[in-house]
């Protein structure tokens, strides 16, 4: 057994669940727009940015916050981008599942 194998094996189980299909779909048909594309990725920037931020000061920048909050709520008036939105936190709940269970199995390795 090849360790690297099993892992693109799992990508690829990953890459055919209907959660991963759907999402670059709608990805794909937001990109023909690309005025709602550029918003999207904007939001996104920012939202990383914030994301960084917070993971390095551990502090909260509500201005920011709010910011994003009033992009977020003008950005799913939309509904292919609320979809999105919808289908990326599908997607990130199943690699929260992924990385649960491989932490799980090596418990003994990440434990003292």
């Amino acid at each position: 057994m090849n360790f690297y194998d099993k892992i693109d094996e799992l990508v690829r189980s990953f890459k055919e669940t209907t959660e991963y299909k759907e999402f670059i779909s709608l990805k794909n048909q937001i990109k023909q727009n690309e005025e709602k594309y550029n918003r999207l990725k904007d939001f996104k920037e920012k939202q990383t940015k914030h994301q960084i931020e917070y993971m390095n000061t551990g502090k909260v920048d509500e201005t920011k916050n709010s910011e994003l909050q009033n992009l977020y709520s003008i950005l799913i008036q939309d509904e292919q981008t609320r979809k999105l939105f919808e289908n990326e936190m599908r997607l990130n709940i199943l690699l929260a599942d992924m990385q649960k269970r491989v932490g799980e199995a090596i418990k003994e390795v990440v434990e003292f």
